[in-house]
């Protein structure tokens, strides 16, 4: 199925707002943590919904991207995991919302699911790193920050330096993304859509 100018274009806003979005909902996160009632989880509630969403919707564009464009499916096992992965934790955040009994285990969690997603994201730019495409020139820059991001959670120490490297490479998917909505669809992108 081929993917159109305005997915694309969504998409791009999206990977850009996400971007800067991302560390004032850390930083506003642990402020509200250390807050007491009902009044500082509806916001943390709401922060772990809008991120969940944002990253749902940004890896499933690109995957839709990379299939569309460039016919690659190499990726696919590991965007599959990085979705399950972050609605799992994200469910387990909202159930320490909810009841207290959960906040040390999701804390334990959290930390073995940044050492998880850290692993996850070396294998899954290493794996697009063989795309034969240069992803309109942002390829290597997007995969080599992704994988330095990725170590930076694997080591739990340098947590904050893959947040913002995870912020960069926001930024760029949504360069990418914008750089795809201009470039018009290839001839085997127009033969594989079905006539509507």
């Amino acid at each position: 199925m081929a993917i159109t100018k305005e997915h694309l274009g969504l998409a791009g806003w999206l990977s850009i707002a996400n971007a800067i979005f991302t560390i004032p909902a850390i930083v506003m996160s642990f402020f509200l943590e250390s807050m007491e009632g009902t009044g500082a989880r509806l916001p943390q509630a709401i922060l772990i919904i809008v991120s969940l969403g944002l990253f749902i919707y940004i890896l499933l564009s690109l995957k839709q991207l990379l299939h569309s464009r460039f016919q690659f499916h190499d990726v696919d096992i590991y965007i599959s995991y990085l979705l399950w992965g972050n609605i799992s934790l994200s469910l387990f955040h909202l159930l320490s919302l909810v009841s207290k009994e959960f906040e040390l285990a999701v804390g334990i969690l959290s930390i073995l699911a940044y050492i998880f997603f850290g692993i996850l994201s070396i294998m899954f730019a290493t794996r697009l790193l063989r795309l034969p495409y240069s992803l309109y020139g942002l390829l290597k820059p997007y995969c080599y920050i992704t994988i330095g991001g990725g170590a930076c959670f694997i080591t739990i120490i340098l947590f904050p330096v893959g947040i913002l490297a995870g912020a960069v490479t926001d930024v760029i998917l949504g360069i990418i993304f914008f750089r795809a909505a201009e470039e018009p669809p290839s001839p085997s992108e127009i033969l594989g859509t079905p006539i509507e």
